[in-house]
């Protein structure tokens, strides 16, 4: 009797769970309504899984084939392992190529998936939801207003390098694909260096479209919260005061439509001031031009960066993603003529940048006084910071998940330029030596930016130019992205210059001008120097032997005839009132008189320079309206 119960019981509860399990997949169904041949391996599986590329490909071509009007299905690249990289062009106006749309002037947004190939919830929903848009007959598609370009996997290497637990901080699927490239690169961190292929494809396809609107969808890492989705739009500092008001609005009217339907989005990605203690305070996360909505800024775009939240499962967040994209389309739908608007005014502003100030990079400022902070109010659970923890020691945070409550936590958003990182932008614009062309020139054709090749030589040239000091040169002790980062300081100043023919000048003064000075200002986070590209400039290439050094500087004491024969009459006249600084800072300054390398050095360092390149940014600022553009 009591087995049979046992039997009963649990065909009960089978039942139930296999039809809660039904309504939840077709809660996602539903929306799209019949697959008509194109389901997906999600789908299928209950959304444990998710397909391997090859869906992407047959996908891409069958929704081709069934809607040849209103879809073009195309190849952005290769990868570094020559796979292809398919994208699909959708629009319901018969614009399917930046050619017609220079004519019938849609709004483009573009929707990024699987950059990092483990978060890879956007891929599903951004086929469901295309695949819903093509059926939709209703007035207000999306499609009837604007270019939709969809790249489901950005990056396809990482997407078939899959594996079962390469997402340790992640429920589902049950594969999934590595976070960076075949070779091992970050492909949102190779936004403004784009050393790889993938982005460099990705860029051209940038150019050719010139989105309104760029969607990166992504999956947060590790912290655990009750929010399932995290949203970043920018630019939300800098540039120009209409943009960042659009990027708001944006943002604003996403979040409310989110919560209307039933989540709990929040407008910035949470980054902990204590990683053991989520009530101790956030600070607003501020990424620099690597990062791809941040690229999106400071070419006078707005970027959007969507993270679902990892610990829920794989079926949830893909009803998250899919809900995201619904309300950001329908919102861009309502809002671009304003959008639009306020990119072109941003862009004609650049123009007229030349010698104003402006801040290459910014921070959250975090008071250390004991004014009161701004606080805001998180769907958080409860939680033990373990101060030793147990096994391991140490002081950790255990969750306790069945027990909600609210964090009422500080609030740090004060964004503020770093103050070393404030410019005042040339008058007419950047000289890269002929020397530095071929570095230099690939980078300005990647990000399509204005210049000229100047056709004759100029001699004896008044530029602006950077001699940085050693101490102003450091370089970082390990690689990121597989280059040495180094950060460099130095203030601009008079120098005499010959510029060879082929040399080439960037003008301040076109659209893209922030673009510009991130990438030839050493002081930019992402400039060209700031990755290792101008590392040579600062390496030490000559040396004077110290056995000849001193022997100069007995010379020099001596008042030897052989100092004016190697170094001229101008240094020989220097040398009583040297000898007589010397003699006083022997006498006064202990540390000086203590250290035979600072004192050899004190005569060293009038000699004339031996390597006048050395130390020498190479790039100049032009200062002559002979080189205006």
């Amino acid at each position: 009797m009591h087995k049979f119960l046992f039997v009963i019981f649990y065909a009960l509860i089978s039942l139930i769970c296999f039809s809660s399990t039904i309504a939840s997949a077709r809660t996602i169904k539903q929306l799209n309504g019949p697959d008509e041949g194109l389901t997906l391996i999600s789908e299928k599986t209950d959304f444990q899984e998710t397909g391997k590329y090859y869906e992407i490909k047959d996908a891409c071509q069958k929704l081709a084939l069934q809607y040849p009007r209103y879809i073009a299905c195309k190849v952005m690249g290769l990868t570094a392992e020559k796979r292809e990289i398919y994208y699909l062009v959708s629009s319901k106006q018969q614009t399917l190529t930046p050619k017609t749309n220079k004519i019938n002037k849609l709004p483009v947004v573009f929707i990024i998936a699987g950059t990092h190939a483990g978060e890879i919830d956007g891929k599903d929903a951004s086929l469901l939801k295309l695949r819903e848009l093509l059926k939709n007959t209703s007035a207000e598609n999306p499609l009837n207003k604007m270019v939709l370009v969809w790249i489901p996997v950005f990056n396809v290497d990482g997407h078939e390098h899959r594996g079962r637990f390469q997402r340790p901080n992640q429920e589902g699927p049950l594969e999934q694909g590595e976070r960076t490239t075949a070779r091992r690169i970050n492909l949102n961190r190779d936004w403004m260096l784009a050393q790889t292929v993938e982005m460099k494809s990705m860029l051209s396809l940038i150019n050719q479209w010139n989105p309104a609107v760029t969607i990166d969808l992504h999956v947060t890492d590790g912290l655990r919260f009750r929010h399932d989705v995290s949203i970043t739009v920018a630019p939300e500092f800098g540039g120009e005061a209409l943009l960042r008001q659009s990027a708001k609005a944006l943002l604003d009217q996403t979040l409310t439509s989110l919560e209307q339907v039933g989540h709990h989005p929040i407008g910035f990605y949470p980054r902990l001031l204590d990683k053991e203690d989520p009530k101790a305070g956030l600070i607003l996360d501020v990424d620099t031009p690597r990062n791809s909505h941040t690229y999106a800024g400071i070419r006078n775009r707005i970027g959007v960066l969507v993270e679902d939240y990892a610990w829920e499962n794989y079926r949830s967040r893909v009803r998250t993603c899919l809900d995201t994209l619904d309300v950001l389309l329908r919102t861009i739908g309502s809002q671009s003529s304003e959008i639009l608007r306020a990119e072109s005014q941003a862009d004609e502003l650049a123009k007229s940048r030349a010698g104003s100030l402006y801040p290459l990079d910014y921070e959250v400022d975090v008071p250390q006084t004991k004014i009161p902070p701004k606080y805001v109010d998180l769907m958080g659970y409860k939680y033990d910071v373990l101060n030793p923890a147990p096994i391991v020691g140490g002081r950790h945070i255990s969750y306790k998940l069945n027990e909600p409550e609210i964090w009422h936590t500080p609030y740090f958003d004060d964004v503020q330029p770093i103050k070393k990182s404030i410019i005042t932008l040339p008058e007419f614009g950047y000289l890269v030596p002929l020397a530095w062309a071929e570095v230099v020139k690939p980078y300005l054709d990647l990000h399509q930016l204005s210049y000229k090749i100047l056709k004759t030589n100029l001699e004896n040239v008044n530029v602006q130019a950077i001699r940085v000091q050693p101490d102003d040169v450091i370089f970082e002790s390990s690689s990121f992205q597989g280059k040495q980062m180094t950060a460099v300081t130095g203030e601009w100043g008079p120098h005499t210059a010959t510029i060879q023919k082929g040399s080439i000048f960037v003008p301040i003064n076109q659209a893209k001008s922030s673009l510009v000075a991130h990438l030839l200002e050493p002081k930019g986070p992402d400039s060209i120097s700031s990755w290792g590209l101008f590392n040579t400039a600062y390496e030490v290439s000559d040396y004077l032997a110290n056995h000849r050094a001193f022997e100069l500087v007995n010379w020099m004491n001596e008042d030897s005839n052989k100092i004016k024969d190697l170094f001229g009459e101008e240094l020989t006249k220097q040398l009583p009132a040297l000898k007589s600084e010397y003699e006083q800072k022997m006498l006064s300054n202990d540390s000086f008189r203590a250290d035979p390398q600072a004192r050899l050095n004190f005569w060293i360092s009038v000699l004339p320079q031996q390597d006048l390149s050395l130390n020498l940014y190479p790039i100049f600022r032009a200062q002559s309206s002979l080189l205006r553009y």
